[in-house]
């Protein structure tokens, strides 16, 4: 008689393979994921080596550290060194100067560096998901090369723009994947960046819509007011409100589209495309896919309502800062690197060469480069007001040169860290200055109740050396503020061309 073992248990042979398979596929993409992250840290940390040498690469730079100074001090933001701005920068530096342990700027040129690298691997992951690998890498390198390819006083700073366009790009990412609430709050994150911001939630309304409806979009909006809310509660709902939206009429304002605004338009648009070419060239390539892409089922409108939407940011106000441009980033590198993901590999390599060979020669500029003009010789008089004032001393710098307070490290007597644009009205990038009716009668109120609050130990006037439009502006100008100049200061000497006034 035959005996039988009983069965044994199944095996599928096929699908253990393809679970080994599918893991050893998973593996290799993390890998190349870190391959990736480890080469653009490499990149920017290689490109913004200037961070480490280099002072000052522009005024806002010095502005938004005295901001983290008064902050650290326990001051109100707004109430004490005001900006049209949102809050969120000048945290990330008080909390960059905190763990550091420093106030150089080259600590939050780091964190610059982590947002760029971040920004970088967000567009990456974009890429890859909707053209491969291939495209991955294209748009992690060009991604890096744009953001420093331009005026190193544009391009190397730790600006308003470099820590919004993280969770611009991460708002883009989950709304693809149709992640309506947490796509809202990180548009929320980069409103509370810089107010243009915002403009992310054209394409990412335009996602959640076509993936989600009604409820894809309803989600989004609760997720971006929710942080806006909180942070207004937090700060107050009309210091918020009116240090953002409605202080800023003169700012924004379109009235002076004088010839400079035209010439400067021009100059800074023409220069940028220039150098931001290996993003540029295969934009009417893109245009013509996007039928071809639209039969396969994405034609990347997304992509384009956020170029527009984001070139209409840079437009607003007709102020074309060389920084204001970063915006256009992130949606030119997708459609580059989707487009070059389908060319040939010659069209890939020389695009990649002439990235590097751009973004080298402007990361060496970096060293030397001034082509808006020399940084203005703050270092003698800071110095000085350091030697002869005590911590608690506070100071006043009429004009532009938020350099002296940070330098010197005393504190800001009034809540204006410059007053050629906040009370003289003369606004960077207008050639003139709007009318007396335009500026807000409470802003010269604030301005003396700041200095009977804090009476400044020294006045900086900045005037006579007619540095950043500040001789347009003098304090012989404002017969209150000269009468009270000449009652409680005495002029003691003259710095580089500062009149320096210590209180009597």
């Amino acid at each position: 008689m035959e005996v039988r073992e009983p069965p044994g248990p199944t095996v599928d042979v096929q699908t253990n393979r393809s679970i080994t398979v599918v893991g050893r596929e998973r593996a290799a993409d993390r890998r190349d994921l870190w391959r990736l992250a480890a080469v653009l840290f490499a990149l920017t940390a290689f490109l913004r080596l200037p961070a480490f040498f280099v002072d000052v690469f522009n005024s806002d730079e010095t502005f938004l550290a005295t901001q983290a100074q008064v902050v650290r001090d326990g001051g109100d933001l707004y109430r004490e060194a005001a900006d049209r701005k949102p809050p969120l920068v000048p945290y990330i530096y008080a909390a960059t100067f905190a763990v550091t342990g420093t106030t150089a700027l080259w600590s939050v040129r780091v964190a610059a560096m982590l947002a760029v690298v971040a920004t970088a691997l967000l567009l990456a992951f974009e890429a890859r998901r909707r053209a491969g690998p291939r495209a991955m890498w294209i748009a992690g390198f060009l991604t890096v090369v744009a953001l420093v390819a331009f005026a190193p006083q544009d391009g190397q700073a730790a600006n308003f723009e470099i820590f919004m366009l993280p969770t611009m790009v991460a708002a883009v990412v989950l709304a693809r994947r149709g992640h309506g609430a947490a796509a809202g709050v990180a548009a929320a994150f980069a409103t509370l960046a810089k107010q243009t911001g915002a403009a992310v939630l054209l394409p990412v309304t335009f996602l959640l819509w076509r993936r989600r409806g009604r409820n894809g979009v309803a989600d989004a909006a609760v997720g971006f007011l929710v942080p806006i809310l909180l942070v207004a509660m937090l700060f107050g709902p009309r210091q918020i409100a009116y240090w953002t939206v409605l202080g800023n009429g003169s700012y924004v304002g379109l009235r002076t589209a004088s010839g400079l605004v035209i010439a400067m338009f021009v100059l800074m648009t023409l220069g940028w495309a220039a150098c931001n070419l290996p993003i540029l060239w295969t934009l009417p390539r893109s245009w013509r896919a996007r039928r071809e892409l639209a039969d396969d089922g994405d034609s990347n409108t997304d992509l384009w309502l956020w170029l527009v939407s984001s070139a209409l940011s840079v437009a607003i106000g007709l102020r074309f800062f060389g920084h204001y441009y970063m915006q256009l980033v992130p949606p030119l590198a997708l459609l580059a690197a989707i487009a070059l993901s389908r060319a040939s590999r010659r069209a890939v390599q020389v695009t990649i060469a002439f990235a590097l060979f751009t973004g080298v020669m402007f990361s060496a500029a970096g060293y030397f480069l001034k082509p808006f003009g020399p940084e203005p010789q703050y270092q003698s008089v800071s110095r000085y007001i350091e030697a002869h004032s005590s911590i608690d001393d506070r100071v006043l710098v009429w004009g532009n040169v938020p350099e002296i307070y940070w330098a010197s490290d005393r504190l800001p007597a009034t809540r204006y860290l410059t007053t050629t644009g906040f009370l003289g009205n003369y606004q960077p990038g207008r050639s003139d200055a709007a009318p007396a009716s335009e500026l807000d009668p409470k802003v010269w109120r604030w301005f003396y109740r700041d200095l009977e609050a804090h009476p400044p130990r020294y006045i900086v006037d900045t005037a006579p050396a007619q540095v950043r439009d500040a001789e347009r502006a003098p304090i012989a100008e404002f017969p209150r503020l000269r009468r009270y100049v000449r009652s409680h200061y005495h002029r003691i000497r003259t710095i580089d061309g500062f009149d320096l006034y210590e209180r009597t």
